[in-house]
């Protein structure tokens, strides 16, 4: 048996550290998610140990077809043993990761088993879809006669073909299945999706053949047995791995599936997506676009009637395209290979824009295996192995946009009929068959926290939308975001700004996609919460989360960002929401930041607002940036107006947004040139608050004040000190590029150029336009 083109890509230091693990222990599992390339793998490992093997290797595959009906899976590798020697292509063993029947790999007629690998030894993992090779053999499906009774002749026999949801785990998938959903009940022959694994012994009734009897037929051999996607029956494999391992100290087991098996012995090989850039170089493109041009390539050949000559080299736009699908579709193997499969007919730069809203449609219906032909078949597959609680906590945890903890998923997925205290369960099964990622893992320091792939999230999606789920979880998703903002913000009002920032930076992706859920009107989920009223209280929840974030719009950068949210929410919330007034004044400050000409007019309806509601901190916060606006236009005396109108006016403890100490020392850099000794006497204002001693960013704008009165009174050194001190504060809290005006200054303060030719931008928000 001989594993014939489809060469590995990308997967060099895993077939080797596989090969070492087959060295050390008799059980070795290669696990891994949906399309990852586990059988592909599995298989070259085998070739490239059989050499060592005087016995060979026994290869045993399930999923498309499936046991014959009753027949046990003993007897399916006596039946291997007992098959032809054959071929099996590279295509095929994808196959056997994306669905795949009982293989033969065994003694013919007496003859020495074994595997000739004749492909590409580079790395990868890659399905690559084609059919197999035309050599007599059957492409690993049962041959005619050899085990009648099959479930899937027996079904189409009855008139009745296998539903999509039955072999393809509710996908809608691309080929010639069209069912919408796996069944949650049970097969006629006692599989079905109640959980991992069969629920009972699967026997021939008709031989009686079992374990023990092929135990005593393998005992005095030595030979490796792959069993190749082992899921539907993970508990018979069981029972029949630990009886090998037992009864016959010749044989060695390489298995590939969803989980490990469990056993003692086992050691486990989990297997990740292709790198999209190669590791140690951004630059270059990695295995996963390398995989993605060379499939492309023959994609081309085979759409193109007449022989054309080599395809140039791509440009730097398409390269650009394709590492963008790559991405999107995060490494997998079969992603990347159906997404390749459709450039015959789009253009890479089409397929980037045609996988932004999901990636389930991608497929092959000429693939000669079911779960190859489309990826949310393959995707499906693990679905239909999941119990009804795990399902469940699938859909609801689709609506995550990034990764999320324990507590997070508990809120939004239970209710329902799903107690809380069984979500926990369910995200650990989940983890096991490699349907959700741990970004932590679990038992650290640290709570664990989970990602949901791309794929599994969108096939998620499509069973939450089914169920009518989708407003309820959503609902949920944006009070959870709602509670994680209030959060970031108490946590930067009292002083723990390395903590806030670094609790949103975790939390960015969800943050972001409950702003756009919300603001979108009408919402994508209308069936069960279309009244105006849903619409508006979820905008008012929404613009209350944007305004508890005014420091990380305004402070950390993110200014064009938080406009962007405001532009879509101010129209959904009510007028006289209590954050209304706050809500326009941040626009009005976001727009100022990146010198938008609506600015004054925004911070104009903020200040009617304000006044109406007697809100003396948004009312101090307007003035303050028109006194930053009117310094950056040159108007120095309206600018010091204003200034002093906000430093009088802002509360002590106000929150959401600049204390008073801020407006003191924006007053002591308007004051510095005109009055250099009412500069000083602002900015020791400025220094003399207790918001100043715990507030790192109060402190690094007050620091950048006093180094510009000190500098601007021929003090360099003392100036030189304070520029760094406002530095350091600045990039802990923004980052590098939040720190352009602290650097001009110090550049300034180094060079010494004449003052009148230095524009000194204002820190607003330590992003000023141009910079």
């Amino acid at each position: 048996m001989r594993v014939r083109g489809g060469g590995l890509l990308g997967r060099a230091e895993d077939l080797s550290r596989l090969r070492r693990l087959l060295a050390q222990s008799r059980l070795v599992t290669v696990t891994g998610a949906a399309g990852v390339g586990k059988s592909v793998l599995a298989a070259h490992a085998a070739a490239a140990v059989s050499s060592q093997l005087p016995d060979g290797v026994i290869v045993v595959r399930w999923w498309d077809d499936g046991l014959a009906r009753g027949q046990s899976v003993a007897r399916a590798v006596a039946e291997a043993m007992d098959g032809e020697a054959g071929e099996v292509t590279a295509g095929e063993m994808a196959g056997g990761e994306n669905g795949a029947s009982v293989a033969g790999g065994g003694r013919g007629g007496g003859g020495r088993r074994g595997l000739e690998q004749d492909g590409d030894e580079r790395g990868g993992g890659g399905q690559d879809g084609g059919r197999p090779h035309d050599d007599g053999q059957d492409g690993g499906r049962p041959r005619e006669g050899e085990r009648g009774g099959g479930r899937r002749n027996s079904n189409e026999q009855n008139g009745d073909g296998p539903r999509g949801g039955e072999q393809e785990g509710g996908g809608r998938g691309s080929g010639d299945q069209d069912g919408e959903q796996g069944r949650a009940g049970q097969d006629d022959d006692g599989q079905g999706g109640g959980g991992w694994g069969s629920r009972g012994p699967l026997r021939d009734a008709n031989s009686g053949f079992g374990g023990a009897e092929l135990v005593a037929r393998l005992r005095a051999r030595r030979v490796l047995v792959l069993l190749d996607d082992f899921d539907p029956v993970r508990d018979e494999c069981v029972r029949l791995v630990q009886s090998l391992l037992l009864g016959a100290p010749g044989v060695r087991v390489l298995a590939a599936g969803r989980q490990p098996l469990g056993l003692g012995q086992e050691l486990v090989h989990h297997l990740r997506p292709l790198p999209v850039v190669a590791p140690g170089a951004e630059k270059e493109p990695g295995p996963a676009v390398e995989l993605f041009m060379e499939r492309a390539r023959g994609a081309r050949r085979q759409a193109d009637a007449a022989p054309t000559p080599s395809p140039p080299a791509p440009d730097e736009a398409e390269l650009r395209a394709v590492r963008d699908i790559c991405a999107r579709l995060e490494g997998v193997p079969l992603a990347v290979e159906l997404a390749a499969a459709q450039t015959g007919l789009h253009t890479p730069a089409q397929l980037a824009r045609m996988l932004r809203p999901s990636q389930g449609w991608l497929g092959k219906p000429e693939a000669p295996l079911r779960r190859h032909r489309s990826l949310r078949a393959a995707v499906g597959a693990s679905y239909a192995l999941c119990g009804q609680a795990e399902r469940s906590v699938w859909a609801r945890l689709s609506i995550f946009a990034g990764e999320f903890d324990e507590d997070a998923a508990v809120y939004v997925c239970a209710g329902g009929g799903l107690a809380p205290e069984r979500v926990a369960p369910c995200l650990a099964r989940l983890v096991l068959a490699s349907v959700l990622e741990p970004v932590r893992d679990p038992g650290g320091v640290l709570q664990p926290r989970y990602r949901l792939p791309a794929a599994a999230r969108d096939f998620g999606a499509e069973r939450l939308e089914s169920t009518g789920e989708s407003g309820t979880a959503a609902t949920r998703h944006l009070a959870w975001y709602r509670a994680v903002a209030a959060t970031a913000h108490e946590l930067w009002s009292t002083g723990r700004h390395d903590r806030a920032t670094l609790l949103l930076r975790d939390e960015e992706p969800d943050l972001r996609a409950a702003l756009e859920r919300a603001a979108l009107d009408p919402p994508p989920h209308t069936a069960d919460r279309s009244t105006s009223a849903d619409i508006t209280a979820a905008g008012t929840t929404a613009l209350g989360m944007v305004v508890d974030l005014w420091f990380w719009w305004a402070v950390c950068g993110h200014a064009t960002e938080g406009r962007e949210h405001l532009r879509r929410l101010l129209p959904l919330s009510q007028a006289d929401a209590p954050r209304g007034g706050q809500a326009l004044w941040l626009a009005g400050w976001l727009a100022a930041c990146d010198g938008a000409p609506e600015a004054e007019e925004l911070l104009g309806q903020a200040w009617r607002v304000a006044v109406l509601a007697g809100d003396d901190a948004t009312i101090g916060r307007v003035a303050h940036v028109l006194g930053l606006i009117a310094l950056r236009g040159g108007e120095t005396e309206r600018a010091i107006e204003y200034l002093r109108e906000a430093a009088h006016t802002v509360p002590a403890h106000a929150h959401h947004g600049p204390s008073a100490a801020v407006s003191w020392a924006g007053l002591a850099v308007a004051q510095a040139r005109v009055r250099p000794a009412d500069a000083l006497r602002s900015v020791r204002r400025a220094s003399a608050g207790t918001q100043t001693r715990h507030d790192i960013w109060t402190r690094s704008v007050t620091q950048y004040a006093l180094a510009l009165v000190e500098y601007l009174r021929g003090r360099r050194s003392r100036a030189w000190r304070r520029a760094h001190k406002a530095l350091a504060g600045v990039v802990s809290v923004a980052g590098p590029p939040g720190a352009a005006s602290v650097h001009q200054l110090i550049t300034a303060i180094e060079h010494g150029p004449a003052l009148g030719g230095i524009e000194w931008p204002p820190p607003c928000g330590w992003n000023p336009p141009g910079t």
